[in-house]
């Protein structure tokens, strides 16, 4: 950014300074971007998102291909009003990704650009675009380009209004998600509102799910016709109405609403309704601009700046020190382990008390399979039930062992300046992860149980077997990846809380998934042919190997933490 902070002669500022400014931000991002490929690791992650880059498209371009048909259909029929029920989706679509997928992550802080000569206005602005180009942010707008271009093919005269309307609905969709993650790194600069914040998110997700569940006749496995459902089904019908002209003074009912005026001839309402809209997109900034300023004032929303200083008690006697004793104490030791290994799986405890987004993670699974169990427990399936419950909640516990330094930071250097093994240490970490894993495995046993009925001996032993081969195999591998391809997590920002990078991510999806084949795999061949005892033989085996794997590879992992120690601290430190 050399030289554009320079002003001319009068001492002005300039519009090319500010052209220039941006250019240099721009130039910035890009080299921080592309010098990342050349790094050690970099292929890896440019492999990693030339594979998931066309799944993310193929992800995107299918609700905006339905939002496009609907829309159509919508206003070929003369139902441009029931266009707002495509907005709405679109509008919930894009906060739940923004939940799930977070903001983007970049390279570097934004606010240290205050330390340069910059406005509050360029600052605003910078920050509003580093935000904009998130995967909910352009999955929205193609949804709403989508419903834009439906409307016009089925009414060419409205070309211009659908235009319009729909790109100030985009503008207010994504203002109002800048809008609310500005405040919610705000709101979420202390523990307990992080804690209450994934409360509420946990509520609101899985209470949809449970709704959809309830509601969606396609989960009706008896197919007869139920009074309650109807009741139920009738109440809400009479809660949307209501509910209608409330929702028709928000953006996607201001959106459809100026479609339909467009349609019935009267351009001035039409106009009146986008204004509305406009008027939406404008708070939502300024809203945001308003945290703006207080960032650009300099405020500081780490946890140790937020922490509160309290008094130490002055003692009331003074207490002697304790005679130094010449001889080492001996080494207390708690089921076997090493005071190291006892040590650090209590602070491990402590973060997965205390990281509410790991949590989530948790749970979410479990809660998931007591929602689908009752409803999936028939005869025909009853085999697959327990083995593919076990599945779906390792995907919670076994990401974690791909970035085990990352809530530790900058402090993951102290592991080599003490004079510790990091055998310990990652033996420690491990058996956090493989704690968690047996607590979801019971509580999901339990919870088939109860809903369902209880699955037999051998297929319950198989499936242990199955998950203890799985885990120990990707935490052989995430051991490796939490050195060479480490992640900072920073708890405070919303979206950061990525347990890995996209291909330690990528990797270990891929190997759950080719794990889970090769398990149905067995299990469908001894069915098949039988023989339904094959899988355990097998697995057992597996199990043996990935134990004999596993050992070997953390008598290894001082040397191999110690040869890649740069890597990791590059990572972990930067600010």
């Amino acid at each position: 950014m050399a030289g554009v902070g320079l002003t001319p002669n009068d001492g002005r500022w300039t519009a090319a300074q500010t052209r220039a400014q941006f250019a240099a931000i721009a130039q910035l991002r890009w080299r921080i971007t592309v010098n990342a490929f050349r790094r050690k690791g970099g292929a890896g992650e440019m492999i990693a998102r030339i594979i998931t880059y066309p799944l993310f498209a193929g992800f995107a371009f299918g609700p905006t291909i339905l939002v496009g048909i609907g829309a159509y259909y919508f206003a070929l029929n003369g139902h441009l009003d029931h266009i707002s029920w495509l907005l709405w989706g679109t509008f919930v679509l894009c906060q739940l990704l923004n939940i799930n997928l977070g903001q983007p992550g970049t390279t570097f802080d934004p606010t240290q650009l205050i330390r340069f000569p910059l406005s509050l206005s360029n600052y605003v602005a910078v920050r509003l675009f580093f935000g904009l180009l998130t995967p909910a942010n352009v999955i929205g707008s193609l949804m709403a380009l989508a419903v834009a271009v439906g409307a016009t093919v089925a009414l060419p005269a409205l070309w211009f209004y659908s235009l319009l309307s729909l790109a100030i609905f985009a503008a207010a969709n994504a203002l109002f998600s800048r809008m609310v993650f500005a405040w919610v790194d705000r709101w979420l600069s202390t523990r307990r509102a992080r804690e209450i914040f994934t409360g509420l998110i946990f509520f609101f997700s899985l209470g949809f799910q449970y709704l959809n569940f309830t509601f969606n006749p396609a989960y009706n496995h008896h197919h007869q016709a139920n009074a309650v459902s109807a009741a139920r089904l009738n109440a809400g019908i009479n809660f949307y109405h209501h509910a209608l002209p409330f929702l028709a003074a928000l953006p996607p009912g201001l959106t459809s609403s100026s479609l339909v005026a467009a349609h019935r001839g009267q351009p001035l309402a039409a106009l009146g309704f986008m204004l509305g809209c406009a008027a939406f997109a404008a708070a939502f900034f300024a809203v945001f601009a308003l945290r703006m300023r207080t960032e650009f004032r300099g405020e500081d929303l780490s946890d140790q700046a937020n922490a509160v200083s309290r008094k130490a008690k002055s003692p009331a006697k003074s207490i002697a020190a304790a005679p130094a004793s010449s001889a080492a104490q001996p080494e207390i030791r708690f089921l076997g382990l090493s005071s190291v290994t006892t040590a650090v799986l209590g602070k491990e405890l402590l973060y997965v008390r205390r990281n509410t987004g790991i949590f989530y993670s948790l749970v979410a699974p479990v809660v998931m399979v007591f929602l689908f169990a009752g409803r999936l427990a028939t005869h025909s399936n009853a085999t697959w039930l327990f083995p593919a419950a076990m599945a779906y909640t390792l995907l919670g516990v076994a990401p974690l062992a791909y970035n085990s330094f990352g809530l530790e930071a900058e402090g993951s250097q102290f592991y080599f300046m003490a004079p510790v093994r990091l055998r310990d240490v990652f033996f420690a970490k491990n058996l956090v992860n493989f704690l968690l894993a047996f607590v979801e495995i019971a509580a999901v046993f339990i919870i088939i149980t109860m809903i369902a009925r209880m699955p037999s001996l051998l297929n319950a032993a198989s499936g242990l077997l199955w998950a203890a081969t799985t885990l120990l195999f990707s935490t052989t591998l995430g051991n490796r990846r939490s050195i060479t391809a480490p992640k900072k997590i920073t708890v405070a920002k919303m979206g950061s809380g990525k347990q890995a990078s996209p291909l330690s991510a990528l990797i270990s999806m891929g190997l759950l998934m080719g794990s889970a084949g090769i398990g149905a795999g067995l299990l469908f061949l001894g069915i098949f042919f039988g023989m339904p005892w094959l899988p355990l033989p097998i697995f057992a085996v597996l199990a043996g190997v990935a134990v004999f794997v596993y050992v070997r590879s953390l008598d290894s992992i001082d040397r191999f933490a110690l040869a890649h120690r740069d890597e990791l601290f590059e990572e972990l430190c930067k600010k």
